[in-house]
């Protein structure tokens, strides 16, 4: 009895699961007002128009406020912006967008895909365990011998880090009129997809 060693590399492209849009509220006051309480309304307006499109509170999160003021000779201006990131699966994406882009002093900044790796590295394995086993079987045909099992199978995967894909489609439809809130139509399906790389060493048992 012996062990035979078969290293497997096996790349396939996989589609992500959901996105996480980044967007901006910015606003800008010479006057003196509630410029915070104004934007915190116009937030809350999104997130109410977002959940009657199917995109819960729980998918939306205001991950930064910054707040400035600057003193002029004559007026002092005051100013803040809002990060908001909004987690949206595909379907939803144009609704997102649309709900988004629609409104004055709210940019899209990028798109983040997320993919789920664990789920999709599975059947990528297996695949990776049938081309080690037929890879096995012909060695160890050649060596007169043939497998009886397998001794040990660690597996690892790596993919790219998701990249943020710039959202041209709200600087496409700012300057065209369109009904208020309406979804982003781009002709086309948002989606995206990258490369996983699914690393299996396979020790096989081998009986003469």
């Amino acid at each position: 009895m012996g062990i035979l060693r078969i290293t497997v590399d096996h790349t396939v492209r996989i589609t992500a699961t959901s996105a996480r849009v980044h967007a901006l509220v910015r606003g800008t006051s010479t006057f003196s007002g509630d410029l915070t309480g104004k934007k915190s309304a116009l937030v809350r307006e999104i997130v109410a128009d977002l959940s009657g499109r199917g995109v819960g509170e729980d998918h939306i999160e205001v991950t930064g406020v910054r707040l400035g003021t600057r003193e002029g000779k004559l007026l002092a201006s005051q100013s803040i912006e809002i990060s908001l990131v909004v987690s949206a699966d595909p379907a939803h994406l144009p609704e997102v967008l649309g709900a988004l882009s629609d409104r004055p002093g709210v940019s899209v900044e990028h798109l983040e895909w997320v993919y789920d790796e664990f789920e999709a590295s599975i059947p990528a394995t297996a695949q990776a365990m049938t081309m080690a086993r037929r890879k096995a079987d012909a060695v160890a045909a050649a060596a007169g011998q043939q497998v009886s099992g397998i001794a040990n199978a660690p597996d690892s995967w790596s993919m790219p880090g998701p990249r943020p894909v710039m959202a041209q489609a709200e600087m496409a439809y700012a300057a065209a009129p369109r009904a208020a809130r309406e979804a982003v139509d781009l002709g086309l399906e948002l989606n995206a997809t990258t490369e996983l790389c699914v690393h299996l060493s396979v020790d096989f048992e081998l009986a003469s």
